[in-house]
């Protein structure tokens, strides 16, 4: 299989092709989009503003398995809001991951474990990376951090970089950190309701 038809298979039929430029490379991990959803409205507002972002459903909904995970990107703003209450939806990176959350705290420690992702990614060879990714997307669905960064030709590889078992590792401790930041808010949510 070559590096095209395996990207492919990972979810980026077109490794590279969008250009690189300064701008872009400054928002590889840094906050690219943030809304405030105090209410429902806004929360509705937010998921058809943002209904064509094709990994904003499975963002939200792969760290949250008490909702159903076949929701289209309109209903998981909504259904987020809806068992959550108010928060911040925020796309972090050009290419990266959507989540939603409480405060500032909690986008800075989601912001500090994607850009060390990003920050590795960028320093190994193409191989490394598509095995990275390969393995981390069998660990479970919607782990495609490191094929939406292949977007862009954005690596730098560098000797002494971090081998692919280090990235999978970056990627799962984000997710799993959104998926802590998630069932805490969730827990409150429920507790509010008692």
């Amino acid at each position: 299989m070559t590096n095209v038809a395996a990207w492919t298979a990972l979810g980026q039929p077109r490794p590279r092709a969008l250009p690189l430029t300064a701008a872009v490379r400054a928002q590889l991990a840094h906050l690219a989009e943030w809304r405030d959803l105090a209410s429902p409205a806004a929360a509705e507002r937010a998921g058809a503003e943002f209904s064509g972002e094709r990994a904003l459903a499975a963002d939200l909904l792969g760290v949250r398995p008490w909702l159903p995970p076949d929701l289209s990107p309109r209903q998981a703003v909504a259904a987020v809001f809806a068992h959550e209450w108010a928060g911040f939806l925020a796309l972090l990176g050009e290419h990266g991951p959507w989540v939603y959350i409480a405060d500032v705290r909690a986008l800075q420690r989601l912001s500090g474990a994607y850009g060390a992702l990003v920050g590795a990614a960028q320093d190994v060879s193409e191989e490394v990376v598509l095995s990275a990714a390969q393995a981390s997307v069998t660990l479970g669905p919607g782990r495609t951090l490191l094929p939406r960064l292949e977007a862009v030709p954005y690596r730098q590889p560098r000797r002494g970089a971090l081998a692919a078992g280090a990235l999978v590792a970056l990627e799962s401790a984000f997710w799993t950190q959104a998926a802590e930041l998630a069932q805490e808010r969730h827990r409150a949510w429920a507790a509010r309701r008692l």
